[in-house]
């Protein structure tokens, strides 16, 4: 095996934000499934690790480099020795992270994988293994992933290989074949509440956040607090409204709409969740669970048809309004077919 050059031309991929398993929160299955593999001494030396988007892969790949080296804490991290503080900083020699695509593209391409390779190559310079993370693994070109089976076919047995993709569908039989995988679910509405509000925000605004994530606490802290929060309430108070309004008003909303200077597919995202609410509502009464649950009030008793034909009406406007179509009058033709 190779050794390292004792000043390599390149630097270590930083790692943002790495946790200790105790920090993680949720994916206790996963986690366990790590843990009785190292207690058995049987860690596989390459896994898969998959689910959507922003609900803490990554976490759990950078929390598994951490219990690799960790010095006092062996698994569960200390997050206090040299070597924890060496991965937090993105400067252990031996710790690795492929963070997605160059700026500007939208694949991994073949030589971040043949640097990897080269790195994982180099002699371990501590007694653990020697750790490759690729992120967003679902953007590895096909070449790319060609490329990265030498290293699974031939395992260096001091080295331990994580791939972070979104879905399994992106990456070769050949590669999967090869991993070991860890499937990883979307997160309860009160984790990632709890999460949000870690993170500074307020109860209400981290509530108003979470309902529009779809358990992903990564996607809800991406979310625009102001649009999802005080706006939110504001224009869906004023959608409700309209129910029996004149062609003034509703071309006043749709201007207002038109003015909005937030995403426009973030406002139709809007929309369209107040009427998956009114669904909700028609089909399973006052109990649903509604994403505007601070609304509730105003969805009133909506008819399951008209629900339907609302949601319908709504992602028809969002697909005019992706193909260019003039919007002003695209929204005061939706306007006026909502029901």
């Amino acid at each position: 095996m190779a050794r390292r050059p004792s000043t390599p031309a390149d630097a270590p991929a930083a790692a943002s934000s790495p946790s200790r398993f105790a920090d993680v929160c949720g994916h206790e299955r996963p986690i366990a499934y790590l843990r009785r593999g190292w207690d058995a001494q049987r860690l596989a030396h390459a896994f898969v690790f998959t689910g959507p988007d922003g609900i803490g892969k990554m976490m759990v790949a950078r929390a598994l480099a951490l219990g690799l080296h960790c010095e006092t804490a062996p698994f569960d991290a200390c997050g206090a020795c040299n070597a924890c503080h060496t991965i937090m900083a993105g400067t252990h020699p031996d710790v690795r992270v492929i963070a997605g695509p160059p700026k500007d593209k939208r694949d991994i391409s073949i030589d971040q994988v043949r640097e990897l390779q080269r790195e994982l190559g180099f002699r371990s310079l501590s007694p653990h293994p020697k750790v490759g993370i690729i992120d967003d693994a679902h953007l590895l070109t096909l070449q790319a992933q060609n490329a990265l089976l030498k290293t699974l076919e031939e395992p260096n047995g001091d080295s331990v290989l994580i791939l972070v993709a979104m879905q399994a569908t992106a990456l070769a039989p050949t590669i999967l074949s090869r991993c070991q995988r860890l499937s990883f679910q979307p997160l309860p509405t009160p984790e990632v509440v709890a999460i949000i509000e870690r993170h500074g925000r307020s109860g209400p605004e981290a509530v108003a956040l979470a309902t529009y994530a779809n358990g992903s606490p990564g996607r809800a802290l991406a979310l625009d607090p102001d649009l999802f929060g005080r706006r939110r309430r504001e224009l869906l108070g004023a959608l409700a409204g309209l129910r029996g309004a004149g062609f003034k008003k509703l071309a006043d909303f749709a201007q207002t709409l038109q003015n909005e200077e937030k995403d426009p597919t973030a406002v139709m995202a809007l929309i369209a969740s107040w009427h998956r609410d009114a669904l909700r509502r028609a089909v399973l009464g006052p109990a649903a669970e509604l994403q505007n649950a601070d609304l509730a009030d105003a969805i009133g008793s909506p008819q399951i048809g008209a629900s339907l034909r609302n949601l319908e009406t709504t992602y028809a406007t969002m697909r005019a309004l992706r193909q260019n179509a003039n919007r002003n009058l695209t929204l005061i033709q939706m306007l006026m077919r909502l029901e």
